[in-house]
This record gives C-alpha cells, structure tokens and sequence, in this order.
C-alpha cells in the first residue's frame, strides 16, 4: 500500500472549499437548467411542427443556456478556474496584446512600469 503524504494545509485552504460550494451550487443548477432545456425543447417542436419554422426567442435563449452548460461543465470539470455566469468575467474590452520578446527593450519595460 502506498504511503500519501497529507499536507493538512492544502486541505485547510479557503479557496479550496469555496470552489467545492460553488461546484455544489453550479451541480444544482446544471440539473435545474436541465429540466428547463428539456420543456424549451418540446415547446420548440411544437414550433416547428405547426409552423415549419423555429421560434427564434426560444432559439436565442438556448443558446444562452448552451454557453452556460458549457462555461459550467468545464469549470465542474477542473478545465478552468473561471467561474460561469453570473460570476464570470464579462470585460470585453480587455485586449491582450502579445509582443516579440526581441521587439521589446529594457527602456521600454522601465516606462511601461512608471
């Protein structure tokens, strides 16, 4: 049998445990919203069955709830640590810009920095 060694603090840690809530929480809602996609599907095929065409309210709202199940799924998952709506960062005016480290001079740090 192997011998894990347990560090009691990494155990212990704050954020740890709020992510585990916050898992808890995304978990309940995933299944709630569940429940939801499953009711806007059936109204939707009675959409299309009577009039051809798909209700175009109920298409944008599902695909509101798709990028929620996604953001939440991967967060559940450990594939990001950033949490979904309504705590997820929604700063599109954010520009990363990434620059050729050679392009770039120590002077140029040293102002960026002042």
């Amino acid at each position: 049998m192997n011998n894990i060694d347990i560090d009691k603090e990494e155990i212990l840690k704050t954020s740890k445990w709020i992510r585990f809530i916050f898992m808890v929480v995304y978990a309940f809602v995933i299944n709630f919203a569940l429940t939801i996609s499953i009711g806007l599907a059936f109204i939707q095929f009675l959409f299309v069955l009577f009039t051809s065409k798909v209700n175009e309210s109920i298409a944008s709202i599902n695909s509101h709830i798709i990028d929620f199940f996604n953001d939440s799924i991967a967060f559940l998952l450990f594939q990001t640590e950033e949490k979904p709506f309504p705590f997820k960062s929604t700063n599109k005016d954010e520009v990363v810009i990434e620059v050729d480290s050679d392009d770039v001079s120590e002077e140029d740090i040293q102002e960026s920095k002042d």
